[in-house]
């Protein structure tokens, strides 16, 4: 399969698609993100055992050192001060799956709304000006909005390189770890709830996020509200709600989540990784993905990995294949310059792998849109890349007709 030429007949269409674009709705938790570099991080190397410090370090080390990103929680109210005032952070960022999707799809042009509870400076500051959020009388672009006291917890994510020594561990895979220092709530943000539901007949999708950071006691509510605006949107008329499960910190969580979302989301997205922590024994991802998707009964499971990216679909597979081969570009775009970005080309340093299957194939009575992704074993960056993946799918299903 010749997938650079894929790729390049796809950057053709691409600004049809921005062209065409419907709103997506991107929720439900939207906060600020500070980038630590760990081989920069030097005081963590020195930090006193027994110290919540030496718990942070060895936990970052740990993961870099098998490769592994994906989220820690650690109970540390002051972690925060602390990062801020002993670490470098190099930059700041917008955080949150639903929020990181709309950045992507705004800077390609393309609309979005964003539920949005800190509307401070610094929070506004990272989000793109063409962003929509709700306010009472309705909703406006951010660069309209203005800023109020108060502010949410930031995340801080630690990013390791391939190759580039951190402490005693040198990685063999770029990734990020993200660290919260406690839990989280969804948005409190009323008004979006509102302008989504009125959005909703006219939307292309909608972008449901954040339950994996939630404490056990704030997920029941939370997944109830949550169910009651997905019913509202679906009234309405929006027919793709997409759930992006996650790193969900025990599997009881993700499973409550699932129980309660599954009847009602018609997509759910994950990383490979994530899909591996539901059955241990089996490496294949499409029996995998195919035993999770009947269990749920999903119309459409989707998972994206370093190198490829599959859907097993009770709908159309081509369209499928196209929203795969856009969400890849994106993300590897963003790879390449560490921000969200428009495509100008394929990534000069991209390579392709064998995925694990060729683009088109039925599985079980449902089909499987299968792609190469443009690998890079050296990124500028790593975070947001499986929220912009998410939003070249979306970009691409949320048509209002088919490509």
């Amino acid at each position: 399969m010749d997938w650079r030429k894929r790729y390049r007949d796809l950057l053709e269409r691409l600004p049809i698609y921005v062209e065409d674009a419907r709103l997506a709705l991107c929720g439900l938790s939207t906060f600020l993100d500070g980038y630590v570099r760990l081989h920069e991080a030097r005081p963590l190397l020195g930090a006193a055992d027994g110290t919540p410090e030496s718990v942070l370090a060895r936990e970052l080390f740990k993961r870099a050192g098998a490769g592994i990103g994906g989220e820690f929680h650690l109970e540390w109210p002051e972690g925060g001060t602390w990062v801020e005032k002993h670490l470098e952070v190099a930059s700041w960022g917008l955080g949150g799956t639903g929020a990181q999707a709309a950045q992507t799809l705004a800077v390609l042009g393309a609309p979005a709304l964003i539920s949005l509870q800190d509307r401070s400076e610094r929070q506004l500051s990272v989000i793109h000006p063409n962003i929509q959020v709700a306010i009472p009388g309705g909703v406006v672009r951010r660069a309209e909005l203005p800023a109020v006291p108060g502010s949410k917890p930031a995340h801080y994510i630690f990013e390791f390189t391939a190759g580039v020594r951190v402490g005693t561990a040198l990685p063999a895979r770029s990734s990020r770890t993200i660290v919260r220092f406690g839990n989280e709530r969804l948005d409190d943000d009323p008004d979006f709830y509102r302008e989504s539901i009125v959005a909703a007949g006219r939307a292309g999708a909608g972008i449901l996020s954040g339950f994996n950071e939630l404490a056990e006691e704030e997920l029941k509510g939370a997944l109830e509200e949550t169910v009651a605006l997905v019913q509202a949107w679906k009234r309405r008329g929006l027919a793709l709600v997409h759930l992006e499960l996650g790193d969900c910190a025990t599997a009881r969580v993700r499973d409550l989540v699932l129980e309660k979302l599954g009847g009602v989301i018609t997509s759910l997205g994950m990383n490979h990784a994530e899909l591996r922590g539901f059955w241990a024994g089996t490496n294949d991802a499409i029996d995998q993905a195919d035993k999770l998707s009947k269990a749920f009964d999903l119309a459409r499971l989707c998972v994206h990995a370093d190198a490829w990216a599959l859907t097993l679909t009770k709908g159309d597979p081509q369209r499928e294949l196209e929203a795969l081969l856009c969400g890849c570009l994106l993300a590897a775009s963003r790879a390449e310059k560490g921000r969200p970005c428009r495509p100008a080309g394929l990534p000069a340093h991209a390579e392709f792998q064998e995925p694990p299957c060729g683009p088109l194939r039925d599985h079980n009575g449902r089909s499987v849109a299968c792609c190469a992704a443009p690998y890079l074993k050296h990124p500028v960056a790593t975070i947001g890349l499986g929220d912009t993946f998410l939003a070249g799918t979306v970009l691409v299903l949320g048509q209002s007709r088919a490509p």
